[in-house]
């Protein structure tokens, strides 16, 4: 069975962080309803690794004919890459959005817990959150260096706009002088704030496996995590 696959063009690009480039796509006469948190998979094609597909979740939430995706280019890497070479005209080829990452009750108090990229999904998420604007949530980001932090202008004006919301960074660089280390190393002083809340994880399989694992230590029960879900075979692979 072919897949449903939707034809996008790049209607702008440009760097977000040294490692990481925005892109704007349009699909004419087609409309976004996902779910905020989801992702889309990106068709990518080559003569060494055949079509894969990799993905990414919007940035922005639905209701447009755009989907905003912020991608990390890593060492060796194949479709993140060629994203990063694409230009304005060019055409990408996704699947709709679909995942299981998104708000359960956004009336509940929320930890949002994001590293690298996993940051995405969470800015789609906060948007839908803070319209709601009835419970106090958490979002602990880790980085690099304070050269990494993406969206961090946007961050900053949502916190200081609305005091529901709590921003904090953590950076594994030790000459910062914020919170350091490991995002799961912070979450007594960010679940302490919050009544009962539920938990949404981002990012790479072992730092979403070693998360949930402390949100389990630190008292909170099973279904109040939530992430992906695939992450466990990931590590255990």
């Amino acid at each position: 069975m072919a897949l449903d696959l939707l034809s996008a063009t790049v209607a702008a690009t440009y760097s977000l962080t040294p490692r990481v480039r925005q892109l704007v796509l349009e699909v004419d006469g087609h409309t976004f309803t996902h779910t905020p948190g989801q992702h889309v998979s990106v068709r990518y094609e080559s003569d060494q690794d055949g079509v894969v597909y990799r993905p990414y979740s919007p940035v922005n939430g639905p209701g447009t004919d755009r989907l905003v995706l912020a991608v990390k280019q890593y060492d060796g890497g194949t479709c993140s890459v060629w994203l990063h070479e694409r230009t304005v005209g060019d055409t990408i080829s996704v699947m709709p959005p679909s995942g299981n990452l998104h708000l359960r009750d956004p009336a509940r108090d929320a930890a949002f817990l994001a590293t690298g990229t996993g940051l995405t999904p969470m800015m789609a998420m906060l948007e839908q959150y803070l319209a709601e604007d009835s419970g106090h949530a958490v979002l602990l980001y880790g980085e690099r260096s304070p050269a990494d932090l993406m969206y961090r202008p946007t961050l900053d004006r949502l916190s200081a706009s609305h005091p529901n919301l709590t921003v904090e960074y953590v950076l594994s660089d030790t000459s910062w002088n914020g919170r350091t280390g490991y995002v799961q190393d912070h979450l007594d002083s960010a679940l302490g704030s919050l009544d009962a809340p539920h938990a949404y994880i981002c990012g790479v399989p072992q730092m979403v496996v070693d998360t949930q694992s402390a949100l389990r230590d630190a008292g909170l029960p099973d279904d109040h995590i939530f992430s992906e879900g695939w992450e466990q075979g990931a590590v255990s692979n």
